[in-house]
This record gives structure tokens, sequence and C-alpha cells, in this order.
């Protein structure tokens, strides 16, 4: 059992890591309004790529480029492009929170996918947390309602969730001997380079230093917010902190009200719930093994 403070710290650290990745969905958002996909992935790419060079050569980890060779680091950058388009495809659709709640249905597809592939023991609680979950998403979908949100930006939310999962299973596949910050930055620079890829069918608009900004929040947050949560799980009983990664559709309500008056409706706040009892019940089936 870990100590009481780190508990304590591993809390606060995962609370600010959930702020982080809202902050981060909210300054793509908000460019999003102005300025077509591409750009937005090509510039806040540049601007964490940067940051990301900086990581890995005061790591000293540049000389070691070679073992981004491995077709698994291949495999998650790609998917790592496609979970970033359809991401910001979905934010710029779809409210906030819906998007976000949505995306938190990503660790319960991992446990469908794992245990379809063997890789896991079928558990009833898996399983009734995963349709928990996936209540969830219908209540908020809702496909045979006149009154849906349902869109092609909760698509792409379901999209993003699925390519969140997919990319999680191949980080697990990935070969022990890769350096963690490396696959960061293959993942960036592929993200960077699909956004320019994106922008050749697309016609950029000058950006305001309001929007450049945004975009060197939101890669600052991301990197943020990643570094945070790796800290808050070292050190610390992850039955107690593990919850805490929920916040992130408490940070994300909050954010979609202050920053665009956005307030779910009464179905959708139920499936906001269900999603996170299921992701709750999942953490809890695991920990009871």
């Amino acid at each position: 059992m870990a100590d009481p403070s780190a508990n304590r710290r591993g809390v606060f650290l995962m609370l600010g890591a959930m702020a982080c990745y809202v902050l981060n969905d909210a300054c793509l958002k908000f460019t999003l309004a102005h300025h077509p996909h591409g750009q937005v992935l090509a510039v806040r790419g540049l601007f964490a790529t940067a940051m990301v060079l900086v990581l890995a050569r005061r790591a000293g980890m540049l000389p070691r480029w070679r073992q981004l060779l491995q077709p698994m680091v291949a495999v998650r950058s790609v998917l790592e492009v496609a979970t970033a388009m359809a991401s910001v495809a979905a934010l710029s659709l779809t409210p906030l929170s819906i998007v976000t709640a949505i995306m938190m249905v990503s660790p319960l597809l991992i446990a469908v996918c794992a245990m379809a592939l063997g890789w896991e023991a079928p558990q009833a609680g898996r399983i009734f947390a995963t349709v928990t979950g996936l209540a969830g998403v219908l209540l908020i979908a809702r496909p045979f309602s006149q009154a849906s949100v349902a869109n092609w930006g909760i698509v792409f939310s379901l999209a993003c969730a699925a390519g969140l999962a997919a990319r999680d299973l191949a980080t697990r596949a990935m070969p022990p001997g890769v350096p963690s910050v490396l696959i960061t930055l293959a993942a960036t620079v592929a993200s960077c380079a699909g956004g320019f890829a994106l922008g050749l069918r697309e016609t950029w608009q000058p950006l305001q230093p309001a929007q450049t900004l945004g975009l060197a929040l939101a890669a600052l947050c991301a990197a943020l917010g990643n570094y945070a949560l790796i800290a808050a799980c070292r050190d610390v009983d992850l039955s107690v902190v593990a919850p805490f990664r929920y916040s992130i559709l408490l940070w994300a309500l909050l954010m979609g009200y202050l920053g665009w008056d956005e307030t779910p409706d009464a179905a959708s706040g139920i499936g906001i719930v269900l999603i996170s009892a299921g992701g709750l019940l999942a953490l809890r089936g695991s920990r009871s093994r």
C-alpha cells in the first residue's frame, strides 16, 4: 500500500491531467470555429513536435532514433493520426462534454478487445460494465429519436474512441525497448504531417495572435497532461487514483458551459452518468481480480 501523501499527490496530478486534456480540446474547439481541420492539426503539431524534440534531446534519446523503425511504431502512429483527425472533426460539430463522454468509452472497448483476443478471461462484471457504458452512448446518440443530437459529430466521437482503444492496444504490443518519448515524438510528427496532408484540400486562413496562442496552449496542455498522467500513476495505489480519471467529464461540462454555454439535456446527462458508471465498474472489476 502506498503512502497516503503519495496517493494525495496522485489524485491531484490526475485531476490536473484531466483538466489539461479538456483545456487542450477547448483550445482546439475555439480555433476550429475559424480554421479548417488540417490547419489546426498542422500548427498544433508544429508546436507539439518542437516541445517533444526538446524533451527527447534533454533525455538523450535522439541518437536512438533507429528504434522508431519498428513496424508497431508505424502502426501506432497511423492510429494516432486517425484518432486526431476524428477528434478535431468531432469537436467542430458536437458539444465538448458529449465528445469527452463518448471518448471515455475507449477503456471499455479495450476490455472487450482483450477478452475477444483471449488476452483476458471473459468476466460477467466486465461485460456488464461495457453494456452499461454503451447504453450511455445510445442515450446520447438516440439514433431513432427525432430529438436526437446524433449527427456526424457523434460518429466521429465514436471513431475517436475506437481509435484510442486501438492505439492503446498497439502500445501494449510495442517492443519494450522503445523509449516512450520516441514513441510520442513519432506520433506527434505523424499527426502534424496528417494535418499538412489534409491541408492540400483546404483553404487555410491567416491565424490571429489569439488563435496562434490557443494552438500553442493546446500543445502545451497535451504535453503537461501526458506528463501529469504518467506521474499520477507512479508509486501510488491505482485503486485510489484511477477513478479520478473520470473527473474529465466534470471538467468538460464546466468548460463547455463557460466557453459555449453548452448544457446537456436530461437524456444526454443520464448517458454521461452511465458511461462514467461503466468505466468505474470496469476499474473495480480489474482491482478485484
